[in-house]
C-alpha cells in the first residue's frame, strides 16, 4: 500500500517566517552598509603661548693688520707686531654684535670704551648710529673714547653688527704701543672693556654685558728685533652675554 505524504500546516509556518527574517535582514544589511550621516562639531580650543624678550652681545678682536716690518696694511692678519716703533701705528678690527634671541622686538643702545693704548680709527653700523666722545685721562697725554650705538629695533633673530677700525697710540716720548715685548718681557695692551647693552621690550628691560679684550705681547724669541708676538691667537671672540624675559599667556 502506498502512503501519502502530507504536508504539516506548522511547518510550513515555520519555513515562511525564516524566509521572511532571511529577507529583512538582507535588506536591513544593504540598506544600512549605504547609510552615512555628517556629524559637525563646533567648538573653541585656547592654547597657551610663551612669549620672550632676549637679547645676546658678543665681541670678536682680529688683527693685527700691519705689517711689523714696513708699516704697511695687510689684507690677512698677522700675529706679529711692532714694538715701539716711532714711525707707525699698529691697526686691528674690533666687531660687536648684537642679537634679538627672543620671540618679540627690542629696541636696543650699547655703550662700550675703547682704551687709552689705541684709538678709534673709524665705525660702521649696519644699522643704527654712532656717536663717540672723548674723556682725557690724567696728565692729558692719553684719551679714552667712549661709544654710544644707537642701534634702533631690531625685530626677532635679528642681528645688527658695529665694525671699528683702531690703531695704537703713541706714548709721551713718541713711541707706539706697545713698548715692550721684545726684551725677553711681555705688556699688557688693554683694548676695550666690556661692551654693555641696554634693551627695551613689552616684556620689560634687558641688559648684558661682554668681557672686555686684553693682549698680551710676547717676546717672539728674537730680543731686539722690534717685533713681538700678540696673544691670545686672532681672531678672539667674547662669550655671548645674554639676558631675557618671558611671560606666559595662558
Amino acid at each position: 500500500m502506498r502512503r501519502i505524504r502530507r504536508n504539516n500546516p506548522i511547518n510550513k509556518t515555520i519555513g515562511i517566517t525564516f524566509a521572511i527574517l532571511l529577507i529583512t535582514l538582507a535588506i536591513t544589511g544593504y540598506s544600512y552598509s549605504h547609510w552615512t550621516k555628517t556629524i559637525t562639531i563646533q567648538g573653541t580650543i585656547t592654547t597657551a603661548t610663551w612669549n620672550k624678550a632676549c637679547v645676546r652681545i658678543m665681541k670678536t678682536l682680529n688683527g693685527s693688520f700691519t705689517d711689523p716690518y714696513t708699516g704697511q696694511d695687510l689684507t690677512e692678519p698677522t700675529q706679529y707686531i711692532a714694538v715701539a716703533s716711532t714711525t707707525f701705528p699698529t691697526k686691528f678690527q674690533l666687531i660687536i654684535t648684537v642679537e634679538n634671541c627672543g620671540t618679540v622686538p627690542i629696541t636696543d643702545a650699547v655703550y662700550d670704551v675703547i682704551e687709552n693704548t689705541v684709538e678709534p680709527i673709524n665705525a660702521t653700523p649696519t644699522k643704527g648710529t654712532v656717536d663717540w666722545y672723548y674723556n682725557h685721562t690724567t696728565g692729558g697725554e692719553f684719551v679714552q673714547n667712549f661709544l654710544n650705538w644707537t642701534i634702533g629695533t631690531l625685530a626677532p633673530n635679528e642681528i645688527a653688527s658695529l665694525e671699528i677700525w683702531i690703531q695704537t697710540l703713541q706714548n709721551p716720548s713718541g713711541k707706539y704701543e706697545p713698548t715692550s715685548g721684545d726684551e725677553g718681557d711681555w705688556q699688557y695692551l688693554e683694548i676695550n672693556r666690556g661692551a654693555n647693552i641696554t634693551a627695551t621690550s613689552e616684556l620689560g628691560p634687558l641688559f648684558a654685558q661682554t668681557e672686555g679684550i686684553t693682549l698680551t705681547i710676547v717676546d717672539d724669541d728674537t730680543q731686539g728685533n722690534g717685533i713681538a708676538m700678540i696673544t691670545p691667537t686672532l681672531p678672539y671672540s667674547t662669550p655671548w652675554a645674554q639676558d631675557s624675559r618671558t611671560e606666559y599667556t595662558p
